[in-house]
């Protein structure tokens, strides 16, 4: 079995290859990238230009496989259905002889850049098998057991949260282009994300204050046949900050996906640089509304002389 390699054609690409990631998070127990709502999220804030970025793998018969594009700084994101990792070996040698570069670091020569979590061993031992070494950069996974969770929010007095309305949305661009880590989005990229398939407005929330100002956000993204959702982005006006505001919100979106039935909830949270178990704010709101460790996904380097 040889994988071929073409460019994004169509629609009906984009589909198939949401119909490999479904049955890829059918395993509850192992954590990978991209989710429904992160495919659709790259997609919302990239446009045609992401589409056109997305490597299709194939074999022989034109049955895909899985996808390869380049996120920021040239680091490579790879996945494939739940039947072909014994064929990541071959995809990761093309990846080297076509985003192959200068050093990201103050080293010489040409380096690639691979994104794996360390709980995937048959990725890792690939990527071992061909000379990558695990760096320090890291996008931290939890997950929380909504059939356990049991906060109700409790919002300080004057602040209520909702489904975001058209009024909202100039509002909720503005906070979310002031958040640490988020790409600046503007009206097209949102009226884009609104698009997506596995978008629901019913489950983007917005906490409002008395003056009806948006001062926080969380989009989640309901895997329905897998019965499972993942929050991205989220995160709360620089000025309302350490106010139990991002606290109770997080337990909003717990309760109402306890009500549609939903058994698991994940976020990620990127851009991590040290192993420090709770190095920023994000980090330590996870931590105190119980989210539990599920993975780390850390950028793995190969270095060519």
């Amino acid at each position: 079995m040889t994988v071929q390699f073409r460019h994004y054609r169509d629609e009906s690409d984009y589909m198939t290859l949401r119909k490999l990631i479904t049955q890829k998070f059918a395993d509850p127990n192992r954590r990978f990238y991209p989710s429904l709502g992160d495919f659709d999220y790259n997609r919302a804030f990239g446009g045609d230009k992401f589409l056109q970025s997305l490597t299709i793998c194939e074999i022989e018969d034109g049955t895909i496989i899985g996808a390869i594009w380049p996120g920021h700084h040239r680091i490579i994101y790879i996945f494939t259905g739940p039947e072909y990792f014994h064929l990541e070996d071959e995809i990761f040698a093309w990846v080297e002889r076509h985003y192959c570069g200068r050093s990201l670091e103050d080293r010489s020569g040409l380096e690639v850049y691979i994104w794996g979590y360390v709980e995937d061993n048959q990725r890792v031992e690939t990527l071992k098998a061909r000379g990558y070494e695990q760096h320090t950069w890291y996008m931290y996974s939890g997950v929380m057991d909504l059939e356990t969770a049991n906060h109700e929010p409790r919002f300080p007095e004057g602040f209520k949260v909702r489904p975001i309305e058209t009024d909202n949305l100039e509002q909720k661009i503005m906070i979310m282009s002031g958040s640490a880590g988020l790409t600046a989005p503007n009206m097209d990229i949102y009226r884009r994300l609104m698009s997506c398939p596995t978008y629901s407005q019913d489950l983007d929330l917005v906490i409002i204050d008395e003056a009806n100002t948006v001062v926080g956000f969380a989009n989640i993204w309901h895997d329905s046949e897998n019965n499972i959702a993942i929050i991205e982005p989220f995160g709360t006006a620089s000025t309302h900050r350490r106010r139990g505001l991002g606290t109770n919100l997080l337990y909003e979106c717990m309760r109402s996906l306890k009500e549609l039935g939903v058994s698991k909830l994940y976020i990620n949270h990127g851009g991590m640089w040290t192993l420090d178990s709770e190095p920023d704010d994000a980090m330590r709101v996870y931590k105190r509304v119980g989210f539990q460790d599920f993975g780390k996904m850390f950028v793995w380097c190969k270095s060519f002389s």
